[in-house]
């Protein structure tokens, strides 16, 4: 019987205390790794040596100093893994891969689960580390196709969640926002929020390079309000905004044939506010195009249902209300849970 689960993986999303909640209550014990945490000898040393290597490039950008240093974030977060498994003696560890661990850190877990967040332009690197662990889930469905070709079949497919006591709709908060978007600056991102600006300009913008990109466009002075918005401050701009944008930056795809989703897929339209987001193989999972949320196909595609939606509020009003419902019934991290267990039942079952 599952009592005690190891989670690693970053403290930003805070993906962890989500799991811990749904886990808790279950019964089960959480014990956590934040794998973001570093020494000074890396954050000051390790990483301004290696940059100016690349740059000068002294050494290829796939090449790195101090590899094999007891202090370099790879091996440091290793080591910190490898001890906490030998402390707390977990049933499953539970890997969350956005970053990456030695092999040897994990050899001592009983049973060893990973879950691949990141694109699927990566798979090859996670295949790398797939025969290492009882199940590996992927992020994206597109990388449960090429590990299964590639003959691993304890792969399988693991969605994004919502904690909807978190992200939630809150009383008295007035739409007084027409757009807002939340992520790090990129081309493609800045040529969808300048086609928003040509529809509205009463929107905010937050997220890394932002201000640094776009400083000399003075319509993007007024939008951009910082480089970073979470907890009940993004929960409450979700919920003063009219139509959240979605534009996802990474995925092998185009359109609707790209494969992975953001968390932004569930926690928007748990927040009861409308969401307008770019194509994927998985926005069916999160809700149906049109009834739970709604999606864009080029920028052209996306300025008219934005300028639509922006002037329809009952039509609006009427998606963001169904996938309100859609996704706190259907896409909770206790779903995730069972997933996850039904997942240990297997693999133990398989052992015996």
């Amino acid at each position: 019987m599952l009592r005690r689960v190891l989670i690693a993986y970053t403290s930003r999303p805070p993906t962890i205390d989500y799991l811990r909640t749904a886990f808790t209550r279950r019964g089960i014990e959480v014990e956590a790794l934040f794998a973001d945490q570093n020494t000074r000898f890396d954050r000051f040393i390790i990483r301004r040596i290696n940059k100016l290597a690349h740059n000068f490039r002294v050494i290829p950008k796939s090449k790195n100093f101090f590899e094999d240093h007891p202090l370099s974030h790879m091996n440091f977060r290793s080591a910190q893994l490898r001890s906490a498994i030998t402390r707390y003696d977990p049933d499953l560890l539970f890997l969350i891969r956005g970053l990456g661990f030695r092999s040897w850190a994990v050899a001592g877990a009983r049973t060893k689960f990973s879950w691949w967040v990141e694109a699927d332009e990566r798979v090859d690197e996670a295949l790398c580390e797939v025969p290492e662990f009882d199940r590996y889930f992927f992020i994206n469905s597109s990388s449960v196709e090429v590990a299964r070709r590639a003959g691993y079949s304890h792969t399988s497919y693991l969605a994004h969640a919502v904690d909807a006591s978190v992200f939630r709709p809150l009383a008295g908060v007035a739409k007084d926002i027409d757009f807002s978007f939340v992520g790090s600056w990129s081309e493609k991102r800045q040529r969808f929020i300048e086609a928003a600006l040509d529809v509205s300009e009463n929107g905010v913008v937050y997220g890394p390079k932002w201000y640094r990109k776009t400083f000399r466009d003075r319509r993007f002075r007024r939008i951009v309000k910082g480089r970073y918005l979470a907890g009940e401050p993004l929960v409450r701009l979700y919920n003063r905004s009219k139509i959240v944008i979605n534009v996802t930056e990474w995925g092998a795809g185009d359109g609707s044939r790209r494969s992975g989703m953001t968390m932004r897929l569930f926690e928007v339209p748990a927040t009861g506010s409308f969401l307008l987001t770019d194509e994927s193989v998985e926005t069916t999972l999160a809700g149906t195009p049109g009834q739970h949320v709604e999606t864009f196909s080029d920028v052209y595609d996306f300025r008219t249902k934005l300028r639509f939606y922006l002037n329809n509020a009952s039509a609006r009003e009427r998606i963001a209300a169904q996938g309100m419902q859609h996704v706190r019934a259907h896409c909770s991290y206790d779903h995730m849970v069972d997933t996850i267990l039904a997942a240990y039942d297997y693999a133990q079952g398989r052992k015996e």
